[in-house]
């Protein structure tokens, strides 16, 4: 059981950084107190960027609470070079297009979350299909 517990981590990290991006653009839109805040300067730069991977990374979330361990520890070790990797990309690109590069900070959220989830999806789906074979 402690095993699966482990194993949801991912997905309730994925909600909560869905779940701020709401919260974050309704204390902007609605709480007078909340314009000026913390929540509302890392709003473009920091809240839209992870919602935008954190899209693209929930049903790997969810796929991953289901699977064996051994497959779960062996995306854990892909998971801790890439995430990473993808936070130095998108936190390097710019947070509006200025025309250097072809997109913003938004779109290389969505790329990272893409190349991440398609990548993780393809390991998951590999080393599900080794695991059924030496069975």
């Amino acid at each position: 059981m402690k095993n699966k517990i482990i194993q949801f981590i991912p997905a309730i990290l994925a909600l909560v950084a869905i779940g701020f991006r709401y919260f974050s653009l309704w204390c902007i839109n609605s709480v007078p107190s909340c314009y000026g805040t913390l929540i509302h300067q890392i709003a473009l730069e920091v809240t839209k960027p992870l919602y935008n991977f954190s899209l693209f990374f929930i049903l790997i979330a969810l796929v991953l609470a289901f699977i064996p361990r051994n497959i779960f520890n062996s995306w854990l070790k892909f998971a801790v070079w890439a995430i990473p990797l993808s936070i130095i990309f998108i936190a390097s690109t710019p947070v509006v297009d200025n025309s250097l590069l072809p997109f913003a900070r938004d779109d290389a959220a969505r790329l990272a979350g893409e190349v991440f989830s398609g990548v993780s999806l393809i390991l998951i789906i590999y080393k599900w299909f080794i695991s059924r074979r030496t069975d």
